[in-house]
């Protein structure tokens, strides 16, 4: 009887033939994957993009006034509860200047957190099509490598700026 089992058990021999083939055919095929004209990446610095990026600046600017703002209200807000004399009715005017406040920096957080996920999207398209121009397969970030690739970030930054 052939196959994995004989009539004294298990086969070991054909066990081991199998394994050296699954072997050998995958280190083939990682092979071919590979070779040929080499696997070709992109490096990029995405701190320096960021920094160069006009749309990362706008973000920035406006979260700024955001803050300011806020800030702002706040100080309004202390002054008018300072000033009232009654300690029930400043109690009351503390919970509803927080509870505006709050509000408002809530709002500014979800306009915030969809605009940083529009510009993340913006600037993943960039870099991708910048690779593809270049025939780059992947794109990595520069600090998580230690040598090799082909840098990018240059091209992304032109595009930004």
């Amino acid at each position: 009887m052939s196959g994995f089992y004989s009539e004294k058990g298990v086969n070991y021999g054909l066990v081991i033939l199998i394994a050296v083939l699954a072997a050998v055919i995958s280190s083939v095929v990682t092979y071919k994957a590979t070779a040929g004209s080499g696997a070709k990446f992109a490096i990029i610095d995405i701190p320096r993009v960021l920094m160069s990026s006009k749309d990362v600046a706008a973000l920035k600017s406006e979260r700024d006034a955001q803050i300011n703002e806020l800030q702002k209200m706040a100080k309004d807000a202390n002054v008018k509860i300072e000033a009232e004399k009654d300690k029930a009715a400043r109690k009351k005017l503390s919970e509803k200047y927080l509870a505006e406040i709050n509000e408002k920096k809530d709002g500014y957080d979800k306009v915030y957190a969809s605009a940083i996920q529009a510009s993340d999207q913006k600037l993943n398209e960039l870099i991708l099509s910048v690779a593809k121009k270049e025939g780059l397969a992947v794109v990595i970030k520069k600090e998580a490598v230690i040598s090799g690739g082909t840098d990018i970030t240059e091209s992304v930054i032109d595009l930004v700026k």
